[in-house]
């Protein structure tokens, strides 16, 4: 079955992905006061949602930035530079920055809510932590997102300054990636510059995998080579289309190795968060390597075990998908106030795990849909995040 592509050239398997990475991220940071203190402690503590929280972390955003990389790499050569960069400008620099100045004074009230209701007045009169930067918060994503287009766009032209649109490096470049995303094992090579890093990286936190890159402006290494190789990857994927026959063939083998190497890494590593840069289960001097290696493969095959599998069920036009994918950046955008003020206001509450994280789940979810469909999707606000005004209810000829 060819994958599907309409209006024209929209790959809706890979709409649905992106709106599935946005979203499992709403998931994970739902599941983070029931296993650590953010932003309270709930009095029900789960391993089962922190099992949840380490393998959502370990593909979320790799997935998310090779996507975003991909669909870049497309608008750019529809639309050329200077569009590209308004256009980025104008839905990516501009919501990173509104968005920063409204969300994170606000977030920063909800937390010392959280843990003021979790550890009293000692929670208020706390000593600061040590200065670690400007905290992005969980846009920092955004920043990283302008790092990679000015680093990409820049590079690309001066390859084809002094070597040419069409050079042996191009060529080479095309024909390495053709080869290894065409292979079932393709994702452990992509794995290793990031597994290289984690081994010459002492006091890494190895429970949490790659490390949220949220605070400070100073790009962060392990962010620069895991992130910034799923974007470029993503941008050279665009380049042979064809590719996405082979990652779909392969999307349901890869995803079963995806799973057989996050039980490896769990059972390596444990199922209880440790913030310790070697929290194994003994202290065997072989299993911090191996379980390196085994994440970083994880990471991979999870990525193209989901494009994969995407492009092989979900490549059909799809209301429901389409409209998911436009609500999901909006969503991501400002879930995390919400959630917070309802994992704090339900924190002391002498009710099960079970019980309230999918309350706080559907509470949110239910909140962050109302206020796209009638206050984001037909305004110039949803022009801005999604590119154009889209009427509430579309007309019949769209919808047949």
């Amino acid at each position: 079955m060819a994958v599907q592509i309409t209006e024209p050239d929209r790959l809706h398997a890979l709409d649905a992905v992106r709106a599935f990475a946005l979203l499992a991220g709403i998931v994970l940071h739902t599941t983070m006061s029931f296993f650590l203190p953010i932003p309270a402690m709930d009095v029900s503590q789960s391993a089962t949602l922190g099992v949840l929280f380490y393998v959502i972390h370990i593909f979320r955003m790799t997935l998310f930035f090779l996507i975003a990389g991909f669909f870049a790499h497309k608008v750019f050569h529809r639309r050329g530079f200077s569009a590209f960069a308004r256009d980025r400008v104008r839905r990516i620099a501009l919501p990173m920055l509104v968005g920063w100045v409204i969300l994170a004074p606000l977030m920063g009230v909800i937390v010392v809510w959280g843990l003021i209701r979790t550890f009293g007045d000692a929670g208020a009169e706390a000593p600061e932590p040590p200065a670690m930067g400007l905290p992005l918060t969980h846009l920092w994503f955004l920043y990283y997102l302008c790092i990679f287009y000015v680093i990409v766009l820049a590079l690309r032209q001066l390859f084809v300054a002094v070597l040419g649109d069409s050079s042996w490096l191009h060529k080479f470049v095309d024909r390495l990636v053709a080869g290894l995303s065409s292979t079932v094992v393709g994702p452990v090579m992509f794995g290793l510059p990031l597994a290289l890093v984690f081994l010459t990286s002492p006091n890494w936190p190895a429970w949490f995998g790659l490390p949220t890159p949220d605070y400070g402006l100073t790009p962060q290494v392990p962010a620069m080579v895991g992130y910034g190789g799923a974007f470029v990857l993503g941008w050279f994927l665009d380049r042979q289309s064809d590719l996405l026959q082979s990652i779909r063939r392969n999307g349901p083998a890869q995803l079963v190795l995806a799973l057989v190497m996050t039980i490896v890494s769990l059972l390596l590593v444990g199922v209880i968060p440790s913030l310790e840069p070697n929290p194994f289960v003994s202290e065997a001097s072989w299993q911090r390597p191996v379980y390196i290696l085994s994440y970083t493969s994880a990471m991979w095959f999870w990525t193209f075990g989901l494009i994969g599998t995407a492009l092989r069920y979900l490549s059909q036009p799809s209301k429901r998908w389409r409209y998911l994918a436009d609500a999901s950046y909006w969503m991501y955008l400002v879930h995390l106030p919400i959630v917070f003020v309802l994992q704090v206001a339900v924190a002391q509450l002498p009710l099960h795990w079970s019980l309230k994280f999918p309350a706080i789940l559907l509470v949110t979810t239910a909140l962050l849909l109302i206020s796209y469909h009638w206050l984001v999707r037909p305004t110039r606000l949803g022009k801005v995040l999604n590119g154009k005004i889209i009427p509430r209810r579309p007309p019949i000829e769209a919808t047949a």
